[in-house]
C-alpha cells in the first residue's frame, strides 16, 4: 500500500522484500533446497572428503569497459554478483538488516522523482552479473521493475590449465 510519503513507502519497501527472502528461504527449505545464495562470477564449487570448497576463476575483460553504456537489461537476466555477499539472495531480495539504510535511501529517491544512476554490469557466458550497486537492483525489483538501466563489460573466464600427470 501507498502512502504518498516517498519515506514511508521506501521503509515498506523494504519491510516487504524482507518478507520475501524470508518466505523464499522457508520455502527453499520446506522442498529441500540450499539457500538461494547470489552467484558470483568465476566461483567454482568443488566437493572433497572434507567437504565442500569454492575457489575463483580470474576474469579478463573481453571488449571495451562500458561498451553498451545505457542499456536496458531485464533484471531477470542478472543472476549474480562479481563480488561476495551475503546480503541478498538470487533474486536481489534482502536477506539481513544491513542494506536497509541504502535501500530505503535508493528507494525514497526514485519515488521523489529523482531517478536512479545505471548499474555497472558484467556479461559473461550469456548472464549478466552485477559489479556494483546491488542495492539498485534489489530497489527496482521492489518497485516491480522488469528492466533496469546498465553499463555493460563484456568478460570471459580465464580457466588455469591443468598439468598433464604423466604415469
Amino acid at each position: 500500500m501507498r502512502t504518498g510519503l516517498a519515506r514511508q513507502d521506501a521503509r515498506d519497501d523494504f519491510d516487504r522484500a524482507r518478507r520475501r527472502a524470508r518466505w523464499a528461504q522457508l520455502t527453499g527449505w520446506l522442498h529441500g533446497r540450499p539457500p538461494g545464495r547470489l552467484l558470483v562470477l568465476g566461483e567454482v564449487m568443488t566437493t572433497r572428503t572434507a567437504g565442500p570448497a569454492a575457489w575463483r576463476l580470474k576474469v579478463e575483460r573481453a571488449g571495451a569497459c562500458g561498451r553498451a553504456a545505457g542499456t536496458l537489461v531485464p533484471i531477470d537476466q542478472i543472476v549474480g554478483t562479481v563480488e561476495p555477499t551475503r546480503w541478498f539472495d538470487r533474486q536481489f531480495w534482502p536477506t539481513t538488516e544491513a542494506p536497509r539504510a541504502r535501500f530505503e535511501w535508493i528507494d525514497g529517491e526514485i519515488r521523489s522523482g529523482r531517478g536512479m544512476d545505471p548499474v555497472d554490469l558484467s556479461h559473461c557466458g550469456g548472464q549478466y552479473y552485477v559489479l556494483d550497486r546491488r542495492h539498485r537492483i534489489a530497489v527496482a525489483r521492489a518497485l516491480g521493475e522488469r528492466s533496469i538501466l546498465a553499463n555493460i563489460t563484456e568478460v570471459r573466464l580465464i580457466h588455469p590449465r591443468v598439468p598433464a600427470i604423466i604415469s
